[in-house]
This record gives structure tokens, sequence and C-alpha cells, in this order.
């Protein structure tokens, strides 16, 4: 870790500004707050950036108790920064860096893709990213205001869903020096913002569309106002007695999401929904949860007009044939 630590701080040796990339979900956002205070010293201009509209309620509302300044990345230019870094993600989730160079990469996601990091420390095995951020500090020796471990608590209480999810001790070790520096009450005010009682209907639509078919429910609720509403259903369905495989999806500013969730021990959802949607969208995730976005404008104009059904089937087919090809090749590394 000394070592991590090192090579870490030799690319902040000149003073440099750091753009820090998200997508704007709790451990995202609180491991680059955590990245943006490990580095405050030794940087000019700290600046965060978020890749999409934050819509989530329990997002939005943490962005706006804990007074969370970040900015939207179409409002920046790359060229103004020396150092572009990225928490809770990868190069190849963040299509605008095809071309440009990522120099830091701190992330527990698996990886999907090669790239040339200046510096990298992406470890799958561990529950969050915030969890890797809270070590650095404690390494530092710095510790967090209670803004900070607050955003820390929650990116891991979010990520490894209450504990209830794949855990590494170094997330329970973070959590126990995080949570007495936390506003309790803040956590709690994040947790508890209420569904919008308009999004009842989409429980409805789940409910009358809900099929059971050999432990797996595939479910498309068409238009939705934010991919929230597929997260909390998907999360509710995995909890029901004989089911294994949840996939919901629906349709929002001009792509297709998929929220996936498994509590099979021995299938990998994260790796399935890489494997049967990337191409023609991004996909990935870890081994009980995952999620796809695919554009509208590269998928067959008959799926897109066809109902509901046909696109759950469609969604299916593609999960079954990764699992085929998954197989075929753990077969053939025998």
């Amino acid at each position: 870790m000394d070592d991590l630590k090192q090579d870490l701080f030799r690319l902040f040796q000149d003073k440099p500004s750091l753009l820090i990339l998200i997508h704007p979900d709790p451990d995202s956002i609180g491991s680059a707050l955590g990245l943006e205070r490990l580095v405050a010293r030794r940087c000019r201009r700290v600046v965060i950036a978020y890749d999409e509209a934050i819509k989530r309620l329990q997002n939005r509302a943490m962005v706006r108790l804990l007074k969370i300044k970040m900015l939207n990345v179409k409002d920046i230019r790359l060229k103004d920064f020396d150092l572009v870094g990225i928490t809770d993600g990868q190069r190849n989730h963040f299509p605008m860096l095809a071309r440009k160079k990522v120099d830091l990469c701190i992330d527990h996601h698996p990886i999907t893709a090669k790239a040339d990091y200046r510096f990298a420390d992406i470890r799958p095995d561990i529950g969050a990213t915030c969890s890797l951020l809270a070590e650095y500090l404690q390494k530092a020796g710095i510790k967090p205001s209670k803004r900070l471990a607050t955003a820390l608590c929650y990116g891991i209480k979010t990520d490894t869903d209450n504990f209830s999810r794949r855990v590494h001790h170094l997330d329970a070790i973070a959590f126990s020096w995080l949570f007495p520096l936390a506003d309790y009450y803040l956590l709690q005010a994040i947790d508890q913002v209420e569904i919008p009682f308009a999004e009842i209907k989409y429980f409805q639509r789940a409910m009358q569309r809900l099929k059971l078919k050999q432990k797996s429910v595939f479910l498309h609720l068409g238009e939705v106002p934010n991919p929230d509403i597929l997260v909390i259903i998907a999360d509710f369905l995995i909890r029901v007695q004989g089911i294994e495989m949840v996939a919901v999806s629906g349709f929002e500013e001009k792509r297709l999401i998929v929220i996936f969730r498994s509590s099979h021990p021995r299938r990998d959802i994260g790796k399935l929904a890489h494997l049967a949607f990337e191409p023609p969208g991004i996909a990935g995730g870890h081994r009980f949860l995952a999620r796809a976005e695919i554009p509208l404008n590269s998928l067959p104009k008959s799926l897109l007009e066809a109902d509901a059904e046909v696109l759950e089937d469609w969604l299916s087919q593609r999960l079954r044939f990764a699992e085929r090809k998954m197989r075929s090749c753990c077969e053939k590394a025998l």
C-alpha cells in the first residue's frame, strides 16, 4: 500500500490540475471526494465532473445535503487539465475518452478492456471504491471531515447493499473507521428519500408482466423517467423466493437501460452482461449486479417497435448466448 501511495503521489510532483471523471452514483461521488482530499495539497486545482444527469433520488439527495460541488462534463474542456483521473469506473466506461489519455484510475470493477494508465489501483475483490480511498486517507494520516466521512460511508453502504453483497474485510475496516466520523442523521436522510407517487405505476406494470421462467425474470417497462425505478424494482424482485436472476429494462434518453441482479453463487452476472451487450452498448458490473446501456440507434428498428415481450425475449436470448459462450471458453481452458 505504501508503494502504491508513493506511485500515486509521483503524478503530483509539479502541482498539476486534476480532472476526476465519474458516473454520478454514491460510490463514484464519495471516492472522487476522497481522491480530491487526498491530493488537495499537491494540486493547484481539482474538478469533479459527471457524465450524465443525476436523476436517482438518493444521489440527488446526497449531492444536495452534503453540498457537493461538481460540474457537468459538457461544461469543461479536457485539455484545460494536466491530469485526468477516474474513480469507480474505467476508461472504456467513458466514450469521450476514446482518444484521450487517462492518467490514473482507482476502481473496484473487473477489468474489461486494456488501458494504459500512468497509475492504476483496480481491485475487483473490494466491495466499494470508497473503501480504497478510505485506505489511502488512513495511510496518508488524513482524518476526513464529517462531510467527507459521510460521503465515503454512504458509498460503501450503497455498493455493498448494507454489507449484504460481496464484501471484503477492507470494506468493514474502512466503514468502522469512517462511521464514527460521519453524520448519522445525514446518512439516514439520504437513504430515506421517498419514491414519488407517480412512479408507483411502474411497479404495477412490473407486477402485471411478471413471469418466472427457469428461476429468471425478464421485464421491459417501456419509457421510464429515470433508471432509478428499474434499480428499485430489480432490487425488490431479487429478494423474492425462487428468483435467482432479474433483468429489468426501460427506455430513457435514447438509450435502452438494463439493470441486472443475481443471487446465483456460480453465475457472474457482470461478466455475462459485458459479454452479451458490449457491443452494441456499454455493459458490466459485479458477480451479483450489473448494468447495460445501449444506444437506441444501434438496435434494429423492428425491435424498438415491437411489444415488451419481444424485447424481453431478445434480452433473454443474448444472455443465454453469452452464458453458452462463457461455458464453452471455460471448457476449452480445462
